[in-house]
Order: structure tokens, then sequence, then C-alpha cells
């Protein structure tokens, strides 16, 4: 009988840890839905202007129009990309806007069998530029041991760069969303993140299902509860 008790405690215990995990997962999949919506608001509406665009949090994922003059001298490569199943890295160039003041551009992608090599020579452009695209914040790109450029990185995190440059980086990355018809023939448009919920509502009835197993499996395995849904009772003695 004692065993009987510890067994169901211990079943109703993981049950309702399962039920807790599986809201948890049901909220997260609600704020990566509500993110979604911001983004894509934000992505509808017009372009920002310059000081707006050089901003913090508010000005993530809104679409911006920049005119400056790119520093070819400092180059960021992205290494360890893929795009479309193709190895590849992504160039960020710092694009000068103001004095002293500067914002990276992530100018496009290019194909690179070990995802790290580069020919930046064949992908200069003019020096001077007016670049549309969105604003995104990168972040944990970790900071480059190169002693000499272009860096290579994971991600052009401006915060852990800024050491490396001259001038004030913006604390948001520009990725260009169309190339000059020159640049079109050397490289691509780096895609925008992509906006999915996540695998979290599946994540959750997973929860809620072995929630369920945690309960009805002793139920069965003890006898009280027969697999077709019925419950035992002892039968009579005489």
């Amino acid at each position: 009988m004692l065993s009987r008790l510890l067994a169901a405690a211990l079943a109703l215990a993981a049950a309702l840890l399962f039920v807790g995990l599986g809201f948890w997962q049901l909220d997260r999949h609600a704020e990566r839905a509500a993110r979604n919506a911001l983004i894509e608001a934000r992505l509808a509406q017009g372009p920002l202007d310059l000081a707006s665009a050089l901003g913090g949090d508010s000005a993530e994922y809104r679409r911006a129009r920049v005119s400056g003059v790119f520093d070819f001298s400092r180059q960021v490569v992205q290494q360890g990309r893929v795009v479309g199943g193709v190895p590849a890295v992504y160039i960020a160039t710092p694009l000068i806007v103001g004095p002293d003041r500067a914002i990276l551009v992530e100018r496009g992608w290019v194909a690179s069998p070990d995802a790290r090599g580069v020919d930046l020579a064949r992908l200069r452009e003019p020096d001077t530029a007016v670049v549309e695209g969105v604003l995104l914040r990168l972040e944990g790109g970790g900071a480059s041991s190169d002693t000499a450029w272009p860096r290579f990185v994971r991600r052009a995190d401006p915060t852990m760069l800024q050491p490396w440059f001259p001038y004030a980086l913006a604390p948001l990355v520009l990725r260009r969303t169309a190339l000059p018809p020159a640049a079109s023939e050397v490289m691509g448009v780096a895609p925008v993140p992509a906006r999915t919920r996540g695998p979290h509502l599946s994540y959750a009835v997973q929860w809620f299902l072995f929630a369920a197993i945690a309960v009805i499996g002793p139920l069965v395995g003890s006898g009280i509860l027969r697999p077709g849904g019925r419950a035992t009772t002892a039968p009579p003695h005489y």
C-alpha cells in the first residue's frame, strides 16, 4: 500500500512539473508571436532618417536610408555563414556618416568554400554611397584576435569591435537590402532573419502528453485502470 502511495505521489509530482513546462512553452510561443508582430510592423514603416537610424532598440528592425563614405581599409568578415546551403561569409564595412561617427553596413554575402576566405579587392565599390537596408542588433560575435585588417568574427557586434575603430560605431548594424548593379555581380543580399514561431507550441504539446502519461501509466501498471479505459475492481471473495 505504501509503495503505491509513493508511486502515486511521484507520478503526480512529475505530472505537475510537465504541465508547468508545457505552460512555459506556451508563454514562449506567445512571446515569439508578439515579437514577430512587432518586427513586421516596424518593417512596414517608412525608412528612418540618419539620426534615428543611429539610435537604440526602438530602431531595431526598422528600414533606414543612410549616406556616407565607406572605409574599405577596416572591413569585417563574418565567417561560418551558410546561405541556401552554400558556405559563405558576410562582409561588413563601416560607412562614415559624420565626424568621428560610422555605422557598420553588411554589404552582402559571398560564397566561400571554407566559410572564411574571401577576395575583398573584387568586392570594392565606390567610396561614396547611399545605403538602404534594415537595422539589426548583432550580439555575441566575440572579439577578433586578428592583428591586421580585415577582422574575422562570427558576428559583427559593434560593441565588441569598437576598440578596433578610430571612430564611434552605431549600436545597430545596417543590413543592405538592395545592391548597386556592379555589386550584385559579385555578391548577394544577406537575408533578413526569418520570423518563425519556433518549436514552442509542439514542445508544449509534448509536455502535456508526458503529464498525461505520468498519471495514466502508474494507474494502468497497478491495475487500477485497464488499457480499455475502465477501472478495475477486486474480484469478489466467497
